[in-house]
């Protein structure tokens, strides 16, 4: 099975906790609605959208020991994913029924946020410091981005 959705109560608990670690206040984050949290980064959602970059993303993520993601959609419907199945992008492959999207763990100490406005932001000091190591032309694909 590649995704496990998540009972409506455990949901709504685990999107309280998010929103208040990453200081979400609207259904739109940033770059899109600012943020007091500065280990973030926003790129260019081009940018990202691409098989390499995703392979980069999962590298990192199960570097840091991470195995379950959970997946937060604009639809409201939340599941628990293997993090070799993450496709953190606004839409799924053209499948509207996604939309905009959030992705962390149980931790929290990481997050992935894809806009309907073409942007993709990483939040958590060790994930948005291993992309930019990882990606010499990052500074070129943050034209959202006011943070970095």
């Amino acid at each position: 099975m590649q995704k496990e959705k998540i009972p409506d109560e455990v949901s709504a608990n685990l999107r309280k906790n998010m929103e208040q670690i990453w200081d979400i206040s609207k259904p739109y984050w940033y770059p899109l609605f600012d943020c007091k949290r500065d280990d973030l980064i926003a790129f260019d959602s081009e940018y990202i959208e691409n098989e390499e970059k995703l392979k980069a993303i999962i590298t990192l993520l199960k570097q840091h020991g991470e195995e379950q993601v959970i997946e937060f959609l604009e639809s409201g419907h939340t599941f628990y994913m293997r993090v070799s199945n993450l496709y953190p992008y606004y839409c799924y492959n053209g499948d509207f029924t996604g939309g905009e999207g959030f992705w962390t763990s149980q931790k929290m100490d990481w997050i992935i946020y894809a806009s309907h406005e073409g942007t993709i932001t990483f939040g958590g000091e060790w994930l948005v410091k291993g992309l930019k190591l990882l990606w010499s032309d990052w500074e070129n694909n943050t034209a959202w981005d006011t943070k970095n």
